[in-house]
């Protein structure tokens, strides 16, 4: 009588563990691990008003400090008003958390920013298919931008006095390298990070997490950013860069706030 195989013993132990986490691909662990790690730190203190929260409490406790995060930068002191000054943070925040980091990370495991999409060289014919996204887009902003939840939320910090003035042209400029740290860290350090060890599979470990930093928004977006980030993932995984992906994803955002602006009259000063 054959034996049956035994299966794989389902107990477990602390030097079991060790040598499980050992086993797994080093570079895989690295950007599986620090994944996690830096959006949890970008949820808990990187959002635009956890800045406000803490200028306000130190407001109250002491009067004239900044937050005790800005202290450790040296009295760096944000530009504009207290509206503008947190979307300021939040790209500080992004820029460390979603590029500076995972930048470190990826060069320990012999990852450069090359590698994970920072390239124009050998792509051109490519920037016609992000353009024609972009024309096929655009009506469908054009038509949410004329909801109302979708005007309350954008743009993020409106402008006083049209969407010329110097505060506004400031947070726009912060709101595009805010979007060159998602694209870099979502279709870059994950995507192409993980290209060479899951293959296209690098794409659905990507779109979880992509679509959960979406939750604070409108729902339509978040259930959109679904499909929006299938797409630009395979995209970025088949070119190989993610430059296009981040100037159509700001030509996007920039088109929603411009139009938003309009519906509600507050384009052009008054």
């Amino acid at each position: 009588m054959t034996e049956r195989p035994r299966p794989p013993s389902e107990h477990s132990s602390i030097p079991q563990i060790a040598r499980d986490l050992l086993a797994i691909d080093r570079r895989s662990l690295a950007i599986l691990v620090t994944v996690p790690v830096v959006l949890t730190l970008l949820d808990y203190y990187g959002l635009p008003w956890h800045y406000t929260r803490y200028v306000e409490r130190a407001g109250r406790i002491f009067p004239g400090r900044t937050p005790p995060f800005v202290d450790w930068m040296g009295g760096l002191t944000l530009p504009g008003p207290i509206e503008l000054q947190r979307y300021v943070w939040w790209g500080i925040a992004c820029l460390v958390l979603l590029v500076a980091i995972p930048t470190i990370v990826a060069a320990l495991v012999r990852l450069s920013p090359r590698d994970i999409g920072v390239r124009l060289k050998g792509t051109g014919r490519d920037a016609w298919t992000y353009l024609a996204l972009y024309v096929f887009i655009l009506p469908v902003i054009w038509l949410v931008s004329q909801r109302a939840d979708f005007q309350q939320t954008y743009p993020f910090y409106k402008p006083e006095s049209g969407a010329f003035e110097k505060n506004f042209l400031i947070f726009e400029v912060v709101y595009c390298l805010q979007f060159f740290a998602i694209e870099y860290f979502f279709r870059g350090f994950i995507v192409l990070g993980l290209k060479s060890r899951l293959g296209i599979a690098s794409v659905l470990v990507m779109l979880a997490p992509y679509c959960m930093i979406h939750y604070y928004k409108p729902l339509p977006e978040a259930l959109g950013a679904i499909g929006a980030g299938l797409v630009l993932g395979v995209l970025s995984y088949r070119t190989g860069t993610i430059l296009y992906g981040w100037f159509l994803h700001y030509a996007v955002a920039l088109s929603m706030d411009v139009l938003a602006l309009g519906q509600l009259g507050r384009l052009w000063p008054e």
